[in-house]
């Protein structure tokens, strides 16, 4: 019922409009006549200004009035039913076959009435008999002027239901697009190796429509959202345009568009084999020249292998994926196909980037920690380099779960976040470009968070944190860091709380842990020795406390980090 609302309410948005501004379009015509008398009267009688007609072209004789409509497409045409070459019928006749929308006013004299009559059937407005009447003439034009009107309000909610009924399929499809995106979740992998068993599961479970046949993946990557950033809706309908005029007539097509590009899944027959590989290379240039009109563009497309079995769909839509990262090898736009990259060496992406690794730059964004963020990002970018031309689907395995690991951080809390660390593949050449660009976008954030941070902090907060800060290798206390910042205990107790989100003890802890790092990772000093010097006297109580909060031993922290 909600949903019926929603759409109803969008129909109303959409279509009432038209109603009101649908007369505000000029209307163009033409007038035929081989009398030049005729138009003559014609053009002083009809009160063109009145019904927002504009003539734009006279025609003597039927060959020139098809060259100008051809030329002009008018909204109406006022011919004369016989004229050298080509009479009014002929004219008709062809406009019609060309698929040209003009409605006509035929002319005649007595002697053709009832040949004028029959053209009605050819959806002509009417006729006028000569010689012309003022009257009649103004009538005729006003009675013509209702309908093209009437034609365009029509033709303008059958657009908009169109788009409509289009977003609404969309939306059955959306959890198919939403299984194949997050496929990395157990959950949904499970869910959807279920459905992709057989066509008929498949349809059932997605409300598609695919048949047995050849199934193929193509993955468009582009900047085009970001230059259309007040206009989604249009970026949309115009993918969907280009997919139906290149697909429509040899496949069935579903897609996805986001700010990253677009996603099309293909299933056609065998024998449309080669029609579809041709589409792919139209499709990539006509979205290319969409950059005529909205500026230099990034665009690339990645080209599945063909697939028998619609089990192999998400097979194909890896392959393309990994197809369309391909550019960070070859370092140009352009179509790849999955064959060209196929045979690279392949790793794992824990090689390029350690489960451990990802936990600290999460632990460095977590607590603001930004001189160890790039610590982590230095020691990434250098190893990046090692991999610039191994198996790109490895490099996109990597990007994932680290964008994961973000998008799980920060829930919803900071979407722009997210969006620059997309944008940050999208404006990459090389894969260690990328991996520089993703921690510029980590290392903002950080930056930007501690300052935030600091500028929550009060006076007394402030004083006792830098107090912690200069005196965490004491013994200190709760009590003297109160009387240094000249505050009772309970109310340092509740300035904790409520400005840092943790309590006394906790934050020294915090402190004391991320300076032991420090001295792990940089100095040669023996775990002893730097238990001591953060605070800690007794080694064993310092390595429990810190595989309790950090996971792992100092030790080892020090091999990983060392």
């Amino acid at each position: 019922m909600v949903i019926a609302k929603a759409l109803w309410w969008m129909q109303q948005a959409l279509v009432k409009p038209a109603k009101r501004m649908v007369n505000m379009f000029v209307k163009k015509a033409i007038i035929a006549d081989d009398e030049p008398k005729i138009i003559q009267l014609i053009r002083l009688l009809g009160n063109w200004e009145k019904f927002g007609i504009e003539i734009v072209d006279e025609c003597h004789d039927g060959i020139s009035a098809l060259e100008s409509i051809r030329k002009h497409r008018p909204d109406l045409v006022l011919s004369d039913i016989k004229m050298p070459d080509l009479d009014g019928l002929e004219l008709i006749r062809i406009t019609r076959e060309e698929q040209i929308e003009s409605r006509f006013i035929l002319i005649s004299g007595y002697r053709h009435f009832e040949y004028a009559r029959s053209a009605v059937a050819l959806n002509v407005v009417d006729y006028l008999l000569k010689p012309i009447d003022e009257e009649v003439l103004n009538k005729t034009l006003e009675k013509a002027c209702v309908e093209i009107d009437q034609s365009r309000e029509n033709k303008e909610n059958r657009e908009q239901l169109e788009i409509i009924r289009a977003k609404q399929n969309r939306e059955k499809t959306a959890h198919f697009w939403e299984d194949f995106i997050f496929w990395n979740y157990p959950e949904r992998r499970e869910r959807m190796q279920e459905k992709l068993r057989s066509v008929e599961l498949c349809n059932g479970a997605y409300h598609t429509e695919f048949s047995e046949g050849c199934f193929m993946m193509v993955f468009m990557c582009s900047n085009i959202a970001s230059l259309l950033t007040r206009h989604y809706s249009f970026l949309e309908d115009e993918m969907e345009r280009r997919i139906d005029r290149y697909f429509g007539a040899y496949a069935l097509y579903y897609y996805h568009v986001s700010y990253l590009g677009c996603i099309v899944a293909l299933n056609f027959a065998p024998e449309h084999k080669k029609e579809v590989r041709e589409g792919v290379s139209a499709l990539y240039y006509s979205v290319r020249d969409l950059s005529e009109v909205y500026g230099e563009m990034y665009l690339n497309l990645g080209v599945s292998s063909i697939k028998e079995h619609i089990r192999d769909l998400k097979e194909a839509y890896y392959e393309a994926q990994s197809a369309e990262w391909g550019r960070l090898i070859t370092m140009q736009n352009g179509v790849l196909d999955y064959s060209q990259i196929a045979g690279l060496r392949k790793v794992s992406d824990t090689e390029i980037l350690s489960s451990s690794e990802l936990d600290e730059i999460i632990n460095c964004m977590k607590y603001l920690r930004r001189e160890e963020l790039g610590y982590v990002f230095r020691k990434f970018s250098e190893r990046s380099g090692l991999y610039g031309n191994c198996y790109p689907g490895i490099m996109a395995d990597v990007y994932f779960r680290i964008t994961d690991a973000v998008r799980e951080y920060i829930a919803d809390e900071n979407e722009q976040l997210l969006e620059k660390v997309n944008y940050c593949y999208l404006e990459a050449r090389t894969f260690p470009q990328l991996v520089k660009k993703i921690y510029g976008a980590l290392d903002e954030y950080v930056e930007g968070e501690q300052k935030k941070s600091k500028e929550k902090l009060g006076k007394p907060i402030k004083e006792a944190v830098y107090y912690i800060r200069k005196n965490y290798a004491q013994p200190i206390s709760q009590s003297d860091v109160a009387k240094a910042g000249n505050v009772s205990v309970t109310y340092l107790s509740r300035l904790f709380k409520e400005e840092l989100g943790v309590g006394f003890n906790e934050y020294l802890t915090q402190v004391r842990l991320e300076e032991s790092e420090k001295l792990l990772s940089e100095t040669a000093l023996s775990i002893k020795e730097i238990a001591a010097a953060v605070g800690y006297p007794d080694e064993k109580y310092y390595s429990r406390l810190y595989k309790k909060i950090k996971g792992i031993k100092p030790s080892e922290y020090r091999k990983i980090y060392g």
